[in-house]
């Protein structure tokens, strides 16, 4: 990493980097960037988030925040007054950050809304909370077993959640927006995040018919966001990758299948090899069948594809590790990725030293979950959770997201929690193990040539450097030298793609 005076851009290509004199001279008729007054990056990369569900969320009612069942209610009978769909739809409730810290019920739901399905989805998107309208219009049984997820009781009456794989018994089956509003939700998205300085986007988990309208979209020249999608593992799309195989362009690449080995800590589904603190005799969720899973990374391997695995507990990481390490050979090259890679036994982090497998981590997750962490891991086994510095001395690097929309959406945010390891809101009033912070070039690296890296791109973006896309984002300070609590206050004032300002003020 070293710093220049300007850069030379043509199309949507940089031609060189230097002196800002030389480069005039020499390329009369290219753009040149004079980096000397002002502070550019690379266009940040998200390694993980949720691109379209954030998108579709901006037509859903937003409970982030929220601090009790009582608000819930409240901005969803606000919502209601303007809500056109079939259902009510929300998303970001969390339990966690109410005074109970238990699950809501049911009967809150059917008081404020009995005729209309209400789905509630919790801000880790591994549990949802439904109505009684809603298991009528879909005709639910709350009877039965779903390998992988939960469908909770209380006194033995089903009580409104749904947990992981149960999931799928009602989100299929909400009406989808239609073309024209997901199209319009999706530009909005997509500005904010160049307001953001985000010009790469890893969507880690859609549909086939997801990618064909975000392709659509970028053909038509509506979507100038540069996406790198992961397919959402199903019999039904690895037949499609059979027939098709990987698609790449300069603004898509999908080349990746992500798989859920298990849930999140947040809602207990996260699979660990002890019993969680707090729910004796239970230790999460495997959403995936390990046979499977070993299978299915086997035939993409065959076929060139990477594996991304969202593995959150200790468990699911281990069975991980250990199944890439008996598939990938050595001397291979395949960047098969960990998503979340949240809490690792401290014995198995030598798995990771291979040079075959990444993690792809998110350092807002830390100090978001920071105040509650503790009570579900317990105090003497959170040394391998969280550890995003401990994983980059294994790895050799680590690949850095928000996973938005369950974080903020904010590069710098995760910058902050990541060299920091407080929150941007300042919540957390010390550090929340400090040893695993990561330096500010790491974190820098982590959110540009790592997350490159990561997505097999790296000979395409992720620095500044002659031949590669000319993406990059200017800030009105320096992220290398400003001091940590400022931070959180500096400014993207410009965002581009390909050389062209998709964000600031010409």
């Amino acid at each position: 990493m070293h710093k220049v005076e300007a850069m030379a851009v043509s199309g949507d290509r940089i031609l060189q980097t230097g002196n800002f004199n030389e480069l005039t001279v020499k390329y009369a008729n290219a753009t040149i960037v004079d980096m000397g007054n002002k502070f550019i990056y690379p266009g940040f990369i998200d390694a993980h988030c949720h691109f379209l569900a954030y998108a579709y969320g901006l037509e859903e009612c937003n409970l982030v925040g929220t601090k009790s069942v009582k608000a819930v209610v409240k901005k969803l009978k606000k919502f209601a007054k303007g809500n056109k769909r079939e259902w009510l739809i929300g998303r970001g409730w969390d339990q966690n950050d109410w005074t109970d810290k238990q699950y809501p019920d049911i009967s809150i739901l059917d008081k404020a809304f009995p005729n209309i399905p209400v789905c509630l989805k919790r801000i880790d998107g591994h549990a949802i909370w439904i109505n009684s309208a809603a298991v009528r219009a879909l005709k639910l049984n709350t009877e039965q077993q779903i390998t992988g997820g939960e469908i909770l009781k209380t006194n033995g009456k089903f009580n409104g959640i749904l947990i992981d794989n149960a999931i799928d018994l009602v989100s299929p089956f909400i009406p989808e927006l239609d073309e024209k509003t997901k199209t319009n939700t999706v530009n909005k998205a997509a500005s904010l995040c160049y307001a953001a300085g985000l010009t790469t986007v890893d969507d880690a988990g859609l549909e086939i018919k997801d990618i064909e309208f975000i392709q659509k979209l970028q053909d038509q020249k509506k979507l100038d966001l540069r996406i790198y999608a992961m397919i959402s593992f199903s019999e039904k799309n690895m037949a499609w990758i059979s027939t098709h195989g990987s698609i790449k362009t300069t603004q898509l690449s999908v080349n990746s299948v992500k798989f859920y080995l298990d849930g999140a800590l947040g809602s207990r589904g996260a699979l660990m090899k002890q019993d969680y603190c707090d729910r004796p005799g239970y230790r999460g969720l495997l959403l995936t069948n390990t046979k499977d899973f070993y299978n299915y990374s086997y035939f993409l391997y065959s076929q060139g594809f990477q594996v991304c695995v969202h593995a959150i507990g200790d468990s699911a990481n281990k069975i991980a590790l250990k199944t890439f390490n008996s598939i990938l050979p050595t001397g291979s090259d395949p960047r098969w990725r960990i998503e979340h890679a949240q809490i690792t036994d401290p014995v198995d982090f030598n798995l990771y030293r291979t040079g075959k497998i990444i993690p792809s981590v998110q350092p807002t997750h830390a100090t978001s979950d920071a105040p509650w962490a503790e009570s579900r891991i317990c105090a003497n086994r959170i040394a391998g959770a969280y550890s995003y510095e401990t994983l980059r001395r294994h790895a050799r690097i680590v690949a850095l997201g928000t996973d938005f929309p369950v974080e903020d959406i904010s590069p710098i945010k995760t910058f902050y929690s990541a060299v920091t390891r407080l929150d941007a809101s300042g919540n957390l009033k010390e550090p929340f193990i400090p040893r695993e912070s990561l330096t500010r070039e790491h974190a820098l690296l982590g959110m540009t040539y790592w997350a490159a890296f990561a997505n097999r791109e790296d000979l395409e973006k992720g620095s500044l450097e002659a031949g590669k896309l000319a993406d990059f984002v200017v800030t009105d300070t320096d992220l290398m030298t400003v001091p940590e609590n400022k931070i959180p206050a500096v400014k993207v004032t410009a965002t581009y793609i390909g050389g062209k300002m998709v964000y600031g003020k010409k």
